[in-house]
């Protein structure tokens, strides 16, 4: 039998996979980008210690660094290896076309975090312990390491975007991946909104600390977090606009169209917080608080951060890896360079469930006895990356796409002419026999029949050789 490289499905009910990996990612995101911000701004505020003779700013240094060592490098330690792990069981084949396209350029990110690292400990316990100057030098490698972390893992998140030109495919060079057409404003975009998150917390860093430093140190603090967090916002916005006008045709249909309104708004009312209170501890630096700066930083992961990643992986659709492979992972193009063939033709010939080692023996030729669990497993394998495919509620549900449709000729009739003749630019083709088709319409109708929501078990029926153990004495 002729099987393509599929992995098992992870299919989590309402939610979907993409969630799951969409909460870690973010809690990831924030830790990291408050310590790539935070690992400039302490440098310079080293920079500024030292030229003007401020050793008591060396004491919030410190107090900063013991605050990334707790929060950002242990979650983003944590968060780390939960998002390889939950990637690779969310969508194997996806994971694993970006390490084959990237695997010496994520090589050199994890090289420059070990580095991170280690060099955030010897700075938090090598402070004042040895000479300014020699500590100053330490802490800009660290900024630079720190950064450079960011550089190398923004290119493959670019990627995975869109390359942004057609001359990869021909050549497959990494550089020509790397280096995509929306890599330098996406760089510069989260370099800037990480001084902004980094200076949120050092506010409140700073308000701890105020009746341990000098009025006039505390005030310098506050007030160049609160400059270098304007700047971010003000700066992050500039760029982000030019991010958005690198993004493909697809993305903007989706963004006009598909993203929901209130994932736009809570991202602009998270900014606007963010600018005012940067604002007003500029002015009047006694405004900063930390039980003010606390529940701003959480909001940032909530209404900001969150948002964020999910309107970003949202318009990465339909694809899962640099315009050749599907959400549902199915290579959907060839890729000359690399000796990729699509595999729609040979799926759209023998079927997705006949080609797909992981579908049960009962479910490979569909009959009348299990269409409707075939229907089921066709469902997950295609759809279920970006739909619940099995209830009413949560990631864009078939209970409500489908909502009024229980007759399976009404149901085949739109897929034929939505999906598979003219699929729009945000979602794949169903790729399939019509037989497969057929039985997906049945089990829509089904779920539909049944008020929208059905277990997410496939029941394999018995083949007729098993039916016959089963009667033997």
């Amino acid at each position: 039998m002729d099987v393509l490289g599929f992995y098992p499905m992870w299919y989590v009910p309402v939610v979907g996979s993409a969630i799951i990996i969409g909460i870690i990612a973010s809690l990831h995101v924030l830790a990291s980008h408050t310590s790539v911000g935070a690992s400039i701004l302490l440098a310079y505020l080293a920079t500024k210690a030292y030229r003007e003779n401020q050793p008591q700013i060396y004491d919030y240094i410190k107090k900063y660094l013991l605050t990334l060592l707790v929060f950002s490098y242990v979650s983003g330690s944590i968060t780390g290896p939960g998002i390889w792990f939950s990637t690779t069981v969310g969508n194997p084949r996806g994971i694993s076309a970006l390490i084959h396209n990237f695997v010496w350029v994520w090589a050199a990110e994890w090289i420059w975090f070990v580095a991170e690292v280690t060099l955030v400990y010897i700075l938090y316990y090598t402070l004042g312990r040895i000479d300014q100057r020699s500590w100053l030098r330490l802490a800009w490698i660290f900024a630079i390491g720190s950064w450079a972390t960011m550089y190398i893992i923004v290119g493959i998140l670019s990627f995975m975007l869109s390359p942004g030109h057609e001359k990869w495919f021909a050549t497959g060079s990494i550089l020509d991946a790397f280096y995509n057409k929306n890599y330098f404003p996406h760089l510069l975009s989260r370099t800037a909104y990480m001084f902004a998150i980094a200076g949120i917390i050092g506010l409140g860093i700073a308000a701890l600390m105020k009746k341990d430093l000098p009025e006039k140190v505390y005030k310098d603090i506050v007030r160049t977090l609160s400059y270098w967090g304007i700047g971010g916002v003000i700066f992050g916005f500039v760029f982000f606009a030019w991010y958005m006008s690198t993004l493909p045709e697809r993305s903007h249909i989706m963004i006009e169209g598909i993203v929901p309104l209130y994932l736009k708004v809570s991202i602009m009312l998270t900014i606007l917080i963010v600018l005012t209170y940067f604002f007003l501890t500029a002015i009047r630096p006694q405004f900063a608080r930390f039980w003010v700066s606390l529940p701003i930083f959480i909001l940032i992961y909530f209404t900001g951060v969150f948002p964020e990643e999910k309107i970003r992986e949202t318009i990465r659709k339909p694809y899962i890896a640099g315009e050749f492979m599907w959400s549902n992972q199915i290579v959907s193009r060839d890729v000359p360079a690399k000796g990729i063939k699509s595999e729609v033709p040979v799926i759209d010939q023998k079927g997705l469930l006949t080609v797909n080692a992981f579908v049960p023996e009962g479910l490979k030729k569909i009959d009348s006895q299990n269409e409707i669990m075939a229907g089921k497993a066709i469902a997950i394998l295609q759809c279920s990356g970006c739909h619940n495919v099995t209830g009413s509620t949560g990631l864009r549900p078939f209970g409500q796409k489908f909502e009024g449709m229980t007759d399976p000729n009404v149901v085949y009739g739109f897929l034929a002419g939505y999906l598979r003749d003219n699929p729009p630019p945000y979602m794949p083709k169903f790729v399939g026999t019509d037989e497969e088709l057929r039985a997906l319409s049945a089990y829509i109708a089904h779920l539909i029949s049944n008020g929208g929501s059905v277990s997410a078990k496939i029941e394999v029926p018995n083949t007729p050789a098993e039916a016959k153990k089963e009667v033997q004495p």
